[in-house]
Parts: C-alpha cells; sequence; structure tokens
C-alpha cells in the first residue's frame, strides 16, 4: 500500500509540472503549486478526494435534474477597454453553457474512428451558468461588480480579488461563483501569454477560489471578438474538480487514481496545440483504461490546450457531477434554497440606474464616450449634464440626451456633473455623479516651471490631477523643498507592496516648438530613501500627445538606481543632497501639440516616502529663468555610466557643486557624435538616461561638460 500511495503522489507532483517549459496560457498548475507549498498535506487530501471523484461516471440519459450555478462576475479595468460591456460577458456565459450541455456548433467534429472512439464517450454536464439578481445582503444585482483599478488590472495576480488592495472581494463561495475579468495576468516567468487560470476546489472553499482571466478570451465578441471562448470552459473545468489532460505524461497505472484521473481520456506526454487527426503522443495503455488500446490523443477534450475543442469525457463529466454532491460548498453553491437566496430565477425587474464613461479628465474640444449599465432592461434614456448644452458641450456622432450611450463633446474648461434617468414604462430609477467630468483648462505655455508654490492642495487646483488608490496620494507637503516652500509628496511609509499612485498634469503647449531645429527637455528633482535594503520600489514617467487617452512610458527608475540607501523611519529630505535632478531629452517631435501631458506613477514595495519638486518643461537651449539652477562655479564631484556593459539603455548619474549649463556627448572611440544633450544640471544629483539601445556593439565614451570643466567614462555596449 505505501508503494502505491508512493508511486500515485509521483504522478500527482508532476500533474503540475508538465507543459511548463513550453508556453503556458493556462496558470492553474502552477498557482497550485504554490498552494502545496504553502500547505505540503493539502497535496495528499486532493489526491484522495480525485480518486473518490473518480469512482463516478456520468450518465449520459439525460434523467438528472439541471444544476444551476449562480455568477458573479468581477471587472477590474483602468476605465479603458477592459471595462467590458454586459453584452460580451453574456456571451461568456452562453458559449459556457453552449459546451457544458453539450449544444455547441461543433459536436459533429468529434472523432468517432477505430483510433478515436471518442464521440461515445462525450458528455454533457447538465448545467445551467446564470448570473446572479441577488447580492449578498438580498440588494438587487446584475451580478456584475465594476471597480476601476488600473494598479490591478495589468499583471494582475491574486491582490485584484480583494478590496483592501483597491480590488473586488469575493462574494460567498458557497453561494456565488466568483469570476476576476482583468487586463493581463502575471504569469510568474513563465514563457507566452497567460489567459487564465483557477484553483480546484479540492481542500474546501478559500478566498481565492474562483477564475480569474483576461477580458479578450471572455467571450466572443467585442474585445474578445478574435476569441473562440473557449478559456472560460477551460478554467471552469478546472474550478470544478479537473486536471488537464496532459496531467501525469505517459503512464501505465491505474488511470483512476492518476493522471488527470479519468479512463476514457488517453495519457498525453505534454501540453500540445495541435490539432492533427493522428497525433498520438504515448504508446503504452494504462490500467483499466476505458478503450483497452493504445487510442490517440484527444485533441477535442476542453482539459487540452488544442484549438479545437469540443467535448468533455463522460469521466470528466462524472468526477465534476460528484464534487457537487460531495464537496460542501459546491453542494451549497446550487442547493435550491441559495437558488431562492440569489434570485437567479427571478423575472428581471428594472433595479438600478448607472453608467460610466471610459475618460473622465479631458482636454476642452474631447469627446467622451458615456456607456449605460443600468439594469435591468430599461427601454427609455434621459441623460442631464450640468451647463448649457451647444455652449459647454454638445451630443455628437448621432447620439442624443435620449440615447442609450451618447458620445458627448464637452467644450468650457471647469467640472460637469451627469445624471441618467432610465425606466422601463413602469419603474423609474435616477442615477447623478457629481463632478464626474473634469474639462482641463488651455494648455501651460513654455517655458513652464512648477514648483508647486502656489497651491496648498493637490485636490483645489485645476493644474494637476491625483489617482489615489491606496488612501495614500500624492498632496502638497510644506517646510519640505528642494527650493522653496512646498513640494509634492506621496506618503508612501506603511503603504503595502503593489499600490501604484499618479500625478497627472494638465496640457503643456509644445505646439510651438520647431521640430526641425528645436528639442525639448523635461527636468525635474526626487527624494526618495528606501526603507529596507530589499525594497524595489519604482518611479515611471509617462507622457501622451492625445491630452490622456493613450500614455508612452518614456522613464523608469527603481530599485537602487532611485536610491540604493536605505533608512527605517519614514524619510524626510533636509539637505540639497538628497534631492536627484532628473533630465529627460526623449520626448520626440511627435509630441510636439497643443495638449501635450505627463504623468509620474509611483509603484511601492512597502518602502518609504517620495517627494518631486522643481519640473521644468523648457526649450533645449539654456534658460537663466529654471528654478533651482545656480551658475556660481562648476565643479564635477562625480559621475557614473551604468549598467555597463548594457544590452539596452543606459543612464548618466553625475553630481555638481554648482548648477549651471551642461552637455552630456557620447562618441565612439574615433571620435564620431552619436548623441548629444544639452541640459540644466542642477547642484546637487543629476541623472539623464541615454537612448543607446539601438548602438552596435563596442566601446564608447561619454563626455559630461559643465562650464568648461570635463569627464569623460568609458560605456560598453553588448
Amino acid at each position: 500500500m505505501n508503494n502505491y500511495l508512493t508511486l500515485a503522489l509521483i504522478f500527482f507532483s508532476v500533474l503540475f509540472s508538465f507543459g511548463q517549459a513550453t508556453e503556458e496560457w493556462c496558470a492553474t498548475d502552477q498557482r497550485m503549486e504554490e498552494r502545496f507549498l504553502a500547505n505540503p498535506s493539502l497535496r495528499e487530501a486532493i489526491h484522495q478526494e480525485m480518486m473518490n471523484a473518480a469512482r463516478y461516471r456520468h450518465d449520459n440519459s439525460g434523467n438528472r435534474a439541471t444544476i444551476v450555478v449562480p455568477v458573479v462576475v468581477h471587472i477590474i479595468h483602468d476605465n479603458g477597454v477592459g471595462n467590458i460591456s454586459d453584452e460580451q460577458i453574456i456571451s461568456a456565459l452562453d458559449i459556457l453553457n453552449e459546451d457544458y450541455n453539450r449544444l455547441n456548433s461543433d459536436t459533429a467534429t468529434t472523432r468517432s474512428t477505430i483510433d478515436a472512439p471518442f464521440k461515445q464517450e462525450a458528455g454533457s454536464m447538465d448545467m445551467d451558468f446564470k448570473l446572479a439578481k441577488l447580492d449578498p445582503n438580498g440588494e438587487c444585482t446584475n451580478g456584475i461588480v465594476r471597480v476601476n483599478a488600473p494598479h490591478l488590472t495589468y499583471n494582475a495576480g491574486e491582490d485584484c480579488k480583494y478590496a483592501v488592495n483597491g480590488g473586488s472581494d469575493q462574494w460567498p463561495p458557497d453561494e456565488y461563483f466568483n469570476i476576476w475579468i482583468i487586463n493581463s495576468i502575471d504569469n510568474g516567468g513563465a514563457q507566452g501569454i497567460t489567459l487564465g487560470y483557477a484553483y480546484l476546489p479540492y481542500g474546501g472553499a478559500f478566498s481565492g477560489y474562483g477564475i480569474l482571466m483576461r477580458h479578450d478570451t471572455f467571450g466572443t465578441i467585442e474585445t474578445a471578438s478574435s476569441s473562440d471562448g473557449r478559456t472560460l470552459t477551460h478554467e471552469m473545468g478546472h474550478a470544478l474538480g479537473l486536471n488537464h489532460i496532459f496531467s501525469g505524461g505517459c503512464h501505465l497505472d491505474d488511470c483512476s487514481s492518476n493522471g488527470d484521473y479519468c479512463c476514457d481520456t488517453p495519457p498525453q506526454e505534454e501540453a500540445n496545440w495541435s490539432c492533427s487527426q493522428t497525433w498520438n503522443s504515448c504508446s503504452g495503455v494504462p490500467t483499466g483504461d476505458t478503450y483497452g488500446f493504445d487510442a490517440l490523443d484527444q485533441i477535442e477534450n476542453y482539459m487540452s490546450y488544442n484549438a479545437c475543442q469540443n467535448m468533455f469525457s463522460l469521466d470528466q463529466v462524472g468526477i465534476m457531477q460528484a464534487n457537487f454532491a460531495t464537496i460542501g460548498f459546491l453542494n451549497g453553491l446550487v442547493d435550491p434554497n441559495n437558488l431562492i437566496a440569489t434570485g437567479v430565477n427571478d423575472p428581471d425587474v428594472l433595479c438600478t440606474a448607472d453608467f460610466e464613461a471610459l475618460n473622465r479628465s479631458v482636454c476642452s474640444g474631447t469627446v467622451v464616450d458615456f456607456s449605460d449599465f443600468s439594469f435591468h432592461s430599461p427601454t427609455t434614456w434621459t441623460w442631464t449634464v450640468s451647463g448649457i448644452e451647444g455652449t459647454d458641450y454638445n451630443y455628437v456622432n448621432g447620439t442624443s440626451s435620449s440615447s442609450q450611450d451618447p458620445s458627448i463633446e464637452f467644450i468650457s474648461s471647469g467640472s460637469y456633473d451627469v445624471a441618467l434617468e432610465v425606466t422601463d414604462g413602469v419603474t423609474t430609477e435616477t442615477e447623478l455623479k457629481t463632478a464626474y467630468i473634469a474639462v482641463i483648462p488651455q494648455p501651460n505655455a513654455l517655458d513652464l516651471i512648477e514648483g508647486f508654490e502656489a497651491y496648498t492642495s493637490l485636490g483645489t487646483t485645476d493644474q494637476w490631477t491625483v489617482y489615489n488608490p491606496s488612501g495614500f496620494g500624492f498632496e502638497i507637503i510644506e517646510g519640505v523643498s528642494r527650493t522653496g516652500w512646498r513640494s509634492a509628496r506621496l506618503l508612501n511609509f506603511g503603504q503595502s507592496a503593489g499600490n501604484s499612485d499618479e500625478l497627472i498634469s494638465a496640457p503643456v503647449d509644445l505646439s510651438v516648438i520647431d521640430a526641425a531645429t528645436e528639442s525639448v527637455t523635461l527636468s525635474f528633482r526626487y527624494s526618495y530613501k528606501k526603507r529596507f535594503e530589499s525594497n524595489d520600489e519604482w518611479l515611471k514617467v509617462f507622457i501622451t500627445n492625445t491630452c490622456g487617452d493613450i500614455w508612452v512610458q518614456r522613464k523608469t527608475i527603481h530599485g537602487d538606481q532611485l536610491s540604493s540607501a536605505a533608512q527605517n523611519s519614514s524619510w524626510v529630505p533636509s539637505i540639497m543632497d538628497d534631492w536627484t535632478t532628473v533630465h529627460m531629452t526623449n520626448i520626440t517631435s511627435g509630441y510636439f501639440v497643443e495638449n501635450f501631458r505627463y504623468k509620474f506613477e509611483f509603484e511601492s514595495d512597502n518602502g518609504n516616502n517620495f517627494y518631486l519638486d522643481d519640473i521644468n518643461i523648457y526649450k533645449g537651449a539654456p534658460s537663466d529663468e529654471l528654478v533651482g539652477i545656480d551658475e556660481n562655479g562648476n565643479v564635477i564631484e562625480s559621475m557614473s555610466v551604468y549598467p555597463n556593459p548594457t544590452a539596452g539603455n543606459a543612464n548618466v548619474r553625475f553630481a555638481v557643486a554648482n548648477g549651471g549649463a551642461a552637455s552630456v556627448v557620447v562618441t565612439d572611440l574615433a571620435g564620431k557624435q552619436l548623441e548629444s544633450h544639452v541640459l540644466f544640471a542642477a547642484q546637487g544629483n543629476n541623472l539623464l538616461q541615454l537612448e543607446t539601445a539601438g548602438y552596435a556593439s563596442g566601446v564608447y565614451l561619454v563626455q559630461l561638460n559643465l562650464g568648461g570643466v570635463t569627464k569623460v567614462e568609458r560605456l560598453v555596449v553588448r
């Protein structure tokens, strides 16, 4: 018996390692392995539960009652395309119901040949996945939760499942099946793009149980128009207790206690994306195999990676059916009393008016598209916007105040309230959102100098927009600055890892720049120290030529580049040397537009406070008007170029005793100039990024000149 258990556990552990060397669009194996590392005894417990479930074989005669599953979908978005429509969500559930009831149109392609007799082994789950109509408090819902959390929707993981992080909390898993939809998923370093993952239901309900997947594979319309919708089918299979059919690889042991624990899914050596009709990766026949001979690989199976998926096997259906009967929280999920509590079978009644806009901070003349998210089934819409139609705003693109999803052009600067009234002819509901749209004033002119001296609060100025999902946003701090009396502070000390805070500028008019003869520099000063040596916190600078519709990242500083010093107490700069001046010369001519904007984004890692001051945007030629520039002497105290060698861009960090006009020139060893920058070196530390990513491999010279004083460092480009 001990030898049997040892062998079985070996196969079960292998199940979560196959396919890791190739592209992994499903991260379930990886996530389950993380659970095993945290709780080693869970592996054996799941093995026992899967063996018990594998004893059931589904009766495909249609005599079973339909299993109804209440569903809640959490949309974690950045107010962009990831905030998918109700219609796309419904399309995803439609595909799910077709596949689980074997009503999918491609059932005819399931093979029924001598070597692949699979059609007769295809089963139906007899299920109905329905959006909830009552939430855990008994209030009206459409089963869809929308949360604007840009810091959680990209490279997403478990953090997006918790409101404390700015995400959306799981609804009770014994009452609702939870699905989280995001823009992209952290693939943990694996190759390829992760489309989704789910946890197996064994070991009891826990806070992470459910499915997390990308919006562009959820359904088959709109953002998922290029998808077949089967990612949800696959991940739901995991959530209801199924392994990949390639789990355990080729083996000859008892098929009901190894691999995927199903005897009618022939062993498969590893993950595969081929739809070859003759593909056969394993030659042996496991003990208890349904077919009794070396059948071809079941490329049709939903638990494969193949693009020709169209079936669950009878054994797979039996496992899922058994789990609804034997796993406590799954049994509670489909209990008739729970179907009443979640209202899934209730008629549609209008109960909520709601709407959202893709962009809420816009420049004058920008068209804002509004989306109606009212439920259930309104028939008439009436929109009201503060201000004067025709003067402050206009309905455009063939829409009006009675359209379901109007497009509104905002003309005059200021703050606008927006209200929506909906009715179904019997019930009327209204939603008012005050100060919902902010129209930014006319662009600032060059040369721009921003020292934050004019504000007592960033919330009272139309020059800056603060994005603050965590409660610790950028704010004005008095008595701490590089010059003057004020600076912008992010009180990051004690902020949990993974939070992103943004400070977004008003427009600056760069259309006055002659792209043929002139350049632009964006410079700023920051002060920061780590809290712990291990902190890897990020400062990112983005720019836009579309007034904020599309942002492009142009500067990244993190970890030791941001600061190599650590201080366990809350960081407050006190001397000039506590500040670093950054010069950005990579604002290219495509951004010489009237509504140029820039933003600073800081990503936390349980580190320390961050300060920002003396932001300047100016033409390339020096100017005495810039804040904090002192030209009384020229001494270069230090200079370093890193990373060195580099396979990408490089940074020049230098410190000067007194500020002044400086130049940085890059040449090859023959003296040919490859890159040149004119900037204002501030007293103390300075940082400049070199665009060396396109250089040929070789040795280059980086020359810094400050008022006739020169220092040269070698740079090796691989």
